[in-house]
């Protein structure tokens, strides 16, 4: 198997709802490689080409990185 995110793989994303939808799919993509990784091509075809944005922004959330201090 090509380690390379499929276009079934997408499409799952595309879809998601909610965020339990998005970490469902996100499982199932890691899980299809070992359980440990995403794809290689994951930063380019999910991050950068906006597909994240677009399906977190269907529950009012983006996907910029948050830090937080715990105390």
């Amino acid at each position: 198997m090509d380690n390379n995110i499929t276009n079934e793989e997408l499409a799952a994303i595309e879809e998601c709802q909610t965020y339990d939808d998005w970490n469902k799919v996100c499982r199932d993509i890691k899980d299809a490689r070992g359980g440990i990784e995403y794809p290689p091509d994951w930063w380019e075809k999910v991050k950068e080409s906006g597909l994240m944005d677009k399906v977190f922004a269907r529950w009012g959330s983006t996907s910029e990185i948050k830090v937080t201090i715990m105390k």
